[in-house]
């Protein structure tokens, strides 16, 4: 595989992604120390051999491998390959590289790629490149970006690139060296050139048939070449000269880095070199290198020097050398790029082992790969000499001293290799508490007690040296105290809570805390007082006990989490359910804090909070909580031994757990202080995913919404925190805790923003929150215009409805009006008309009466058929019947009956004619042409002083005429004195015309007679 050379251009930019409050990997702890975890193709990477790895100013990191691009955001890998991606030259990724315009350059085998405001664009040599096969890139100090490609140099000049003309074309060891003077010192292969900053001019510097493997600026102008034959130097001037290696070293130059403090480091096929410009320091495997053979160069924000080997990686801090190589975890031994990100933490890029990265972490753990013997820890202690003890389940005890474990077994003096309890006394002896009995040591005399000796019982779960330099053995069946030689024993009997008897503790007054399977007991003056869930204990079952100078008793328990006894009272936290329930271990830092191991892991919490809390019973308990993100093996501290916990002299924290023993040091624990970038990843609508445009505009009708988002942190990924919002929606953050998708459905429509922000590991959180803006597109009738249209309706519809209630009162009115117009054209035709007639006949009956009674007897009679036949008519008409044109009589029989009705003793001849083709019609129409008829008839008979009255009904196919013609006296203009006299014959007529839509004509002259038509259609 092609060994990828780590360039110092590359360093300077990582240097330049880290933040003012970053640091690297603490120097002064072993490589072993810190965190570990590396990630291949099961885990998401499209193939093992990663050449590069870059952290853009955006935060993610990027692999550069043999299978494509890939993009790491601490959770998950995004593969960007030729199948999904056809901007790629090539699957083949040998370099990665980003400018000042945060554009990231992708160098493969096919073309230079570049990914810039998420758009990915290939060049090639059509644009303008020497050759498709890329190398790497380089950005100088004015700007410039410089191609090296596998046929020569090439320079992005205002979006095309302009070829150098090379002699030759470069290999993939080629590296780029700015000067001062802006001029380009590039290593071709088997000679070494000088580029000026336009690209034109190139000289040959250093020719020969040797192959120039490596190239460095000292930093005082040198340029220093190594090749397989051995190291040149060129200086400022142009002078050259032969470097001389120490003969360990040999002449087989691979890698070259010019340090920080102006040291050169010189990596050798035989070992590393550090010439600090007088002497040069040979470095090897017999200082602590894991290999001899360098294949990579790094220096870290902390000046350590990183040595990439053929056996693991090599770090070179404060003059000690350490090594870290695949027995040890190292997933490859041959390590191609090294990286250091924003946060201090150390990427390997590997040849077949994937990417890995090594952490800064809190908490130190031994296991069995560091000399343990049995990786489950039941108690751990510190004697009077400063040496550590480890008890373990079947291993016996360790001696830890000078970093390595030393083991005492029962194949040198325990009586068992389950190690339960340990102490010491004042005599330098160490008491160990087996399920076998009691066992002292004191160098190579050993004694087992047991229960013949005075013991409670044999099994010993806890031990305890009080200040008088008793011991206190707490076993299964009950207390037993060793002074002067002699056993002490104390049972369920004397007072104690229960006979399992577990933690023991001296108080400020020489009085004693037990804690037993049955509550907490206090042996003071010789008596037992026992204190339960009664007394306000959370649990019975105590496991753990510590005591602060101020007198507070920190109790912990199983099932009931911690409790206090502050000023003679006990304090329970089971409101506080950030707390354990099951708590081994409780420590003091001398910092405010309290430790708590337990079945979660190791917490740590004020006591400022937890006092706030016991005396206002109110308060929030926010607890810092470790785990195997931070060096712990695994999280579980549930060993069941005494003492589970130990706070060494050095201020150190131990605590035992299942897999090994673990330490922390409280004064000098790595604090994250780099704040997290938040990034949104994805949007998925309708579990669809979309673009992320600007100003991205969802359709109507979609009602889920998810928001994939990620916090860029890579010191602990999985205890990133998050919290989010989105406007409109949300009045304060959602607490979305390590949750990485935020689901809403049934958004309302408008503009929306979605805001997310990261916490990392230490409770830091991101400076600025990531923000996507959207824009939810409404259905029709969720828009303004909809309800503007049906405010609009709704009103259109309210004038509507009033304008129709208003024609319907004005109809009704109307109505009204029509029937009191209709009754009182009925009573002028009818009874008017009628009683005319019979006033007319009784008027011939006076005159008559002196002169004929006969003939006025005939008058009278006609007068009183004449009343009949009014009122009969007048019913009729008042209920709008039919009167004069019945089913029996058609509307030319009862006009010649009307005629000669009102004509009968009078000077008028009427006569009715017909013509046209008859037929019957309407019979409300025949009704108002005959009260016309009769009305023009009366008129002719009381106004006209006319001899002849004719009555024409004239039948056409459309239209019925009716004229209604006399030979009186006529008249110039209808008078008006006739409506003021109370006449209404004219006004009558036209308003029945108008009933039935007919149209009437009034012709008269005077002296000339008087015409009236009506046209009606039938």
């Amino acid at each position: 595989m092609l060994i990828r050379r780590h360039l110092w251009g590359l360093c300077v930019a990582g240097l330049l992604l880290a933040s003012r409050d970053s640091v690297a990997l603490d120097p002064h702890y072993p490589l072993q120390h810190y965190g570990y975890q590396s990630w291949q193709t099961d885990d998401g990477l499209p193939q093992n051999t990663v050449h590069a790895v870059l952290q853009t100013r955006d935060g993610y990191i990027w692999l550069a491998t043999e299978a494509g691009l890939v993009r790491f955001d601490g959770a998950q890998f995004t593969v960007f390959d030729r199948k999904n991606t056809p901007q790629l030259g090539s699957d083949m990724i040998y370099g990665l590289f980003q400018d000042e315009q945060g554009a990231l350059w992708i160098s493969t085998a096919g073309g230079l790629t570049r990914f810039e405001n998420g758009e990915f664009k290939l060049f090639s040599a059509n644009d303008g490149l020497p050759a498709n096969a890329i190398w790497s890139v380089y950005q100088g100090r004015d700007g410039s970006l410089w191609v090296l490609t596998n046929a020569g140099l090439g320079k992005l000049v205002s979006g095309h690139f302009q070829p150098a003309v090379f002699p030759q074309g470069l290999s993939a060891a080629s590296t780029i060296v700015e000067m001062l003077d802006g001029s380009l010192w590039v290593n071709s292969g088997n000679s070494v050139l000088r580029v000026d900053s336009s690209g034109a001019s190139v000289v040959t510097v250093i020719a020969g048939g040797e192959q120039i493997q490596a190239l460095a600026s000292d930093g005082h102008g040198g340029i220093w070449a190594g090749s397989r034959s051995g190291l040149r130097v060129i200086s400022s001037h142009g002078t050259q000269n032969t470097f001389h290696l120490p003969t360990g070293l040999g002449s087989d130059i691979t890698c070259l880095l010019g340090a920080s403090d102006g040291h050169l480091w010189i990596g050798t096929s035989n070992g590393l070199g550090e010439f600090d410009g007088k002497a040069t320091r040979v470095i090897t495997t017999r200082d602590g290198l894991p290999g001899n053979r360098i294949t990579n160069l790094f220096e870290d924000r902390e000046n350590a020097i990183w040595a990439a080997t053929d056996r693991g990686v090599g770090r070179i801090a404060k003059g000690d050398v350490s090594g870290l190589n695949s027995k040890e975890g190292l997933s490859s031994s041959l390590v191609l790029a090294l990286y250091e990100d924003r946060e201090g933490s150390l990427w390997l890029g590997t040849e077949s082992g994937g990417v890995s990265i090594l952490r800064d972490r809190k908490f130190t753990t031994y296991t069995t790969q560091d000399g343990l013997t049995d990786d489950l820890v039941r108690s751990v202690f510190q004697d009077g000499k400063g040496t550590l003890l480890v008890g373990t389940n079947s291993g016996g005890v360790d001696r830890y001293e000078g970093g390595r474990f030393a083991s005492l077994s029962t194949a040198n003096a325990l009586s068992s290799n389950v190690a339960l309890a340990l102490t010491d006394d004042a005599g330098g002896n160490l008491w160990v508490g087996t399920p076998d009995g009691l066992n002292r040591i004191n160098g190579s005399r050993s004694a087992v007690f047991t229960s013949a000796d005075g013991l409670a019982d044999d099994f010993v779960r806890s031990l305890y040296t009080d200040r008088n330099g008793a011991v206190w053995i707490g076993t299964r069946h009950g207390l037993s105290r060793y002074e002067n030689g002699e056993f002490t024993s104390y049972a369920a009997t004397d007072g104690l809570g229960s006979d399992l008897v577990g933690v023991v503790l001296e108080d400020r007054d020489n009085s004693y805390w037990i804690g037993t399977l049955g509550g907490l007991t206090h042996f003071a003056n010789g008596s037992f007082t026992n204190f339960t869930s009664a007394q306000g204990l959370s649990s019975n079952v105590i496991t753990s006990l510590q005591l602060d100078p101020d007198g507070t008793l920190w109790i912990g328990t199983n099932g009931g989490g911690l409790n206090a006894r502050v000023n003679g009272k006990f304090v329970n936290f089971l409101p506080a359910k950030a707390l354990p329930q099951d708590i081994f271990g409780i420590l003091d830092d001398d910092r405010g804090n309290l430790w708590l191991g337990s079945s979660k892991g190791i917490f740590r919490v004020s006591k400022a909070q937890l006092i706030a809390m016991a005396s206002a019973n109110a308060g929030a308990i926010s607890p810092d909580v470790y785990g195997t993100a931070d060096g712990m093996r695994i999280s579980e501290c549930s060993s069941g031994g005494h003492p589970a916990a130990w706070r060494a002299k050095d201020g150190t924290l131990w605590f035992a757990t299942l897999r090994g023993v673990t330490t922390v040091d409280p004064a000098h624990m790595p604090v994250n202080q780099v704040r997290p970038l938040a990034v949104i990843e994805q949007v998925l609508v309708d579990d669809a995913s979309s673009p992320m445009t600007r100003d991205f505009e969802i359709g109507p009708g979609h009602t889920r919404l998810a928001f994939q988002y990620a916090g860029l942190s890579f010191v602990a990924p999985q205890k990133v925190r998050f919290r989010y919002k989105l406007d409109g929606l949300d009045k304060d953050w959602v607490d979305a805790g390590t949750r990485r998708i935020a689901y809403y459905t049934n958004i309302p429509p408008g503009r929306h923003t979605f805001h997310v922000m990261a916490c990392n590991n230490d409770g830091i959180w991101s400076e600025e929150d990531a923000a996507f803006n959207f824009r939810l597109l409404p259905h029709f009738y969720q828009t303004y215009w909809f309800y503007l249209l049906l405010v609009a309706s709704v009103s259109l519809l309210g004038y509507a409805a009033y304008r129709w209630r208003v024609r319907t009162v004005e109809s009704q009115f109307s109505a009204v009006l029509a029937e009191r117009s209709r009754i009182a054209r009925e009573i002028h035709d009818t009874l008017a008309q009628g009683f005319v007639a019979v006033s007319v006949q009784l008027e011939v009956v006076a005159r008559l009466l002196a002169t004929s009674t006969d003939a006025a007897r005939e008058h009278l009679e006609q007068a009183r058929t004449m009343t009949r036949d009014c009122l009969a008519e007048a019913r009729s008409s008042i209920w709008n019947l039919r009167s004069q044109v019945s089913a029996q009589n058609d509307l030319a029989s009862a006009l010649t009956q009307a005629a000669e009705r009102i004509t009968a003793n009078s000077h008028v001849k009427a006569r009715v004619k017909v013509s046209g083709t008859f037929r019957p019609i309407d019979s409300r129409i025949e009704a108002e042409l005959l009260r016309i008829g009769q009305e023009a008839i009366t008129n002719v008979v009381r106004h006209a002083e006319a001899q002849h009255a004719d009555i024409t009904l004239l039948f056409q196919d459309k239209l019925l005429r009716m004229t209604v013609k006399d030979d009186g006296r006529g008249f110039e203009r209808e008078p008006k004195e006739q409506m003021q006299n109370g006449h209404f014959g004219l006004t009558g007529m036209r308003e029945r015309a108008e009933q039935i839509g007919a149209r009437i004509t009034v012709k008269s002259e005077r002296d000339q007679g008087t015409e009236i038509q009506v046209e009606v259609a039938i």
